[in-house]
């Protein structure tokens, strides 16, 4: 084989390994993008501050008790678990105004693998997301009997009832909350049921490299169907929450 021959082979072995690195590296780019996993972001001394306005019906329906406050959650610290997943303490204050005066009240934990994102919420364990995260998966979400009761005002609440699956329902999107505008927002329906005298309703946004940005929940129940009347006005148990971010690191 002459020199020049030599010569030309080795250019067009450079070149075909360049571009397989260059695929390579492109597909990977390509990959973590697809999965989603920024849409749910843990590292050490992050922090998350919402504000959350709620409407409990008390009373047996006859009232309804509105309360607006402030949340923190911060990454505290972290362990690996014996499947070697790491898993993060979410330190929850609250208080009645933004600038300061939290309280903690919880510790809750989360974590994230390549297969989900998950979270514990006094002692009910949640699987926020499942990866690849793309627009109509769905799984379940709630790792708990769904007749769990939770207290709201008092009265004891089959909160979870009735969710079903968990869905994405929009990826990629926009979203102003509290005068920010992310450009990269993915949903969640977590439940979307409705009877003559039951009624579940909860939606989670998130924010590309920034986690929960919003969260609705509408937890309702009557035992009068009462055709003309709006829920709030004849539910006799239950509430509504909005959560929204109002600041972040």
């Amino acid at each position: 084989m002459s020199k020049r021959m030599k010569i030309r082979n080795l250019i067009v072995l450079l070149t075909i390994s360049t571009g397989f690195l260059s695929c390579s590296e492109e597909n990977k780019t390509l990959d973590n993008s697809f999965f989603g996993y920024e849409y749910y972001p843990l590292e050490l001394g992050s922090y998350w501050i919402y504000r959350v306005q709620e409407n409990f019906i008390t009373n047996n329906g006859n009232a309804v008790q509105e309360n607006s406050y402030f949340i923190r959650e911060e990454i505290t610290g972290n362990f690996v678990s014996p499947a070697g997943d790491t898993i993060y303490t979410l330190q929850r204050s609250r208080s009645d105004r933004m600038d300061g005066g939290f309280t903690t009240t919880d510790v809750w934990t989360a974590e994230l693998n390549d297969k989900a994102a998950q979270r514990t919420e006094e002692n009910l364990r949640f699987t926020k997301m499942i990866f690849p995260f793309q627009v109509g998966t769905t799984w379940q979400g709630n790792l708990f009997d769904e007749l769990t009761t939770i207290s709201v005002a008092d009265v004891n609440v089959w909160v979870y009832k009735d969710w079903g699956d968990y869905e994405v329902t929009a990826r990629g999107i926009e979203l102003d909350v509290e005068g920010v505008n992310y450009n990269d927002v993915a949903t969640v329906q977590q439940a979307k049921f409705q009877s003559d005298i039951e009624l579940r309703d909860a939606v989670e946004y998130y924010a590309a490299g920034v986690g929960l940005i919003r969260k609705e929940m509408t937890i309702l129940d009557t035992q009068c169907p009462c055709p003309g009347q709006t829920w709030l006005e004849k539910a006799e148990a239950g509430f509504t929450l909005v959560q929204t971010l109002v600041e972040h690191n």
